[in-house]
C-alpha cells in the first residue's frame, strides 16, 4: 500500500475542512471531491516539508565537512597558490578526530612569506608536534628539499628538537636546551639560498591564538618547493617533538628566546644537531640548564 492510500484509508469519509484550490481567470482548478482536494493538499504539504527536511540535513552535512583556512585540515599547495579549501584529516588510530594542520606543499610551489605565530600544540600519543619534512620516505633525490631563504624560530618551547640531512649556509643556534648536542658538519660548499623573486608566489598566515595538536608541513614531490621567509614565532608544544628534515636554508635563527626540554637533565640531550646536518658557518650559543615543558 503507498503512503497516498495510507492517507486515503485513514481520511475515510471523516469531515475535514478542505482547502479551497485557487481559481484562476480562464479556468479552476479543484476536483470532485472535497476529501480528495485535502488528500492531495496534505501530501503536497508532507512531500514539500519532507524535502526541505532532507535539504537541511545535505546542506548541514556539507558545512560540517567543509574546512577552510587555517583552520585544521589537509592544505595544498600549487602552483597556482595555496587551495583554501581543506580536506579531512584521516582520524587517529583509537577513532578520535585529528586536528591536525596539514599543509602540502607541491612539486615547485613558491612561497613568498609563510608565517605561523602564537600557536598552540599537543596531544597525547603523537611523536612530532612541528613536522617539517617530505610526505613519506619515496619523496627522495637530490632536489627533493624544502628551500628556505631565511629561516627564523623565535619564543617557542618543545619538549624535544631534532634536526637532520640538511644544509644550512648560516646557523645560529642559541635556544635554551634541557641537554643539547650539536653535532652539524662544517663543509665549505654550502650554498646561500636567495629566493628573492616573489612573482608567483604566495604569503600564508596562521594565528594569532590558533590551537591545533601538530603542524605539518610537507613537499610532496621530487623538486621541493620554495619559501623565501619561513618564520616560527610563539609555538607552544606540550607534547611532541620539533623536527626538522630535508631542508635547505640560506640563514637558520633560533634564538634564545626557544625553550627546549623534557627534564631528562643537561646530561641527556633534548636538542639535536644531527651530523647529517652540513653547515657553512656556525654560531653556537646554545645554553644548557634544566628545562621541562609540559
Amino acid at each position: 500500500m503507498t503512503l497516498f492510500e495510507k492517507i486515503c484509508r485513514m481520511v475515510g469519509d471523516r469531515r475535514i475542512p478542505a482547502f479551497k484550490m485557487p481559481a484562476f481567470r480562464w479556468f479552476t482548478v479543484g476536483f470532485a471531491n472535497k476529501h480528495v482536494t485535502t488528500v492531495v493538499v496534505l501530501a503536497i504539504v508532507v512531500s514539500g516539508l519532507a524535502v526541505a527536511v532532507g535539504l537541511y540535513f545535505a546542506v548541514k552535512d556539507v558545512m560540517s565537512s567543509t574546512y577552510n583556512w587555517p583552520e585544521p585540515a589537509e592544505y595544498q599547495v600549487t602552483a597556482e597558490g595555496l587551495q583554501t579549501m581543506g580536506e579531512k584529516n584521516p582520524d587517529y588510530p583509537d577513532g578520535t578526530e585529528s586536528q591536525t594542520l596539514s599543509i602540502r606543499l607541491a612539486d615547485a610551489a613558491r612561497v613568498h612569506t609563510m608565517r605561523i605565530t602564537d600557536t598552540h600544540l599537543g596531544r597525547a600519543g603523537i611523536t612530532r608536534a612541528l613536522d617539517i619534512s617530505p610526505l613519506s620516505a619515496a619523496v627522495t633525490g637530490t632536489t627533493a628539499y624544502l628551500f628556505v631563504g631565511n629561516l627564523t624560530i623565535t619564543d617557542s618551547s618543545f619538549p624535544t628538537f631534532q634536526m637532520e640531512t640538511s644544509e644550512v649556509a648560516n646557523l645560529v643556534a642559541g635556544m635554551k636546551c634541557d641537554g643539547n648536542t650539536m653535532a652539524a658538519t662544517v663543509t665549505n660548499t654550502v650554498s646561500d639560498q636567495v629566493l628573492t623573486s616573489e612573482r608567483l608566489s604566495s604569503e600564508y598566515i596562521v594565528g594569532p591564538d590558533a590551537v591545533v595538536d601538530r603542524i605539518q608541513i610537507h613537499i610532496t614531490g621530487v623538486n621541493g618547493a620554495y619559501v623565501e621567509n619561513l618564520i616560527l614565532d610563539g609555538l607552544k608544544a606540550w607534547n611532541g617533538q620539533m623536527f626538522l628534515s630535508r631542508l635547505k636554508v640560506g640563514t637558520l635563527t633560533i634564538g634564545s628566546t626557544n625553550l627546549i626540554g623534557d627534564g631528562s637533565g643537561v646530561d641527556s640531550a633534548s636538542c639535536n644537531f644531527d651530523s647529517s646536518v652540513l653547515a657553512r658557518n656556525i654560531t653556537n650559543t646554545i645554553q644548557d640548564r634544566p628545562i621541562k615543558v609540559q
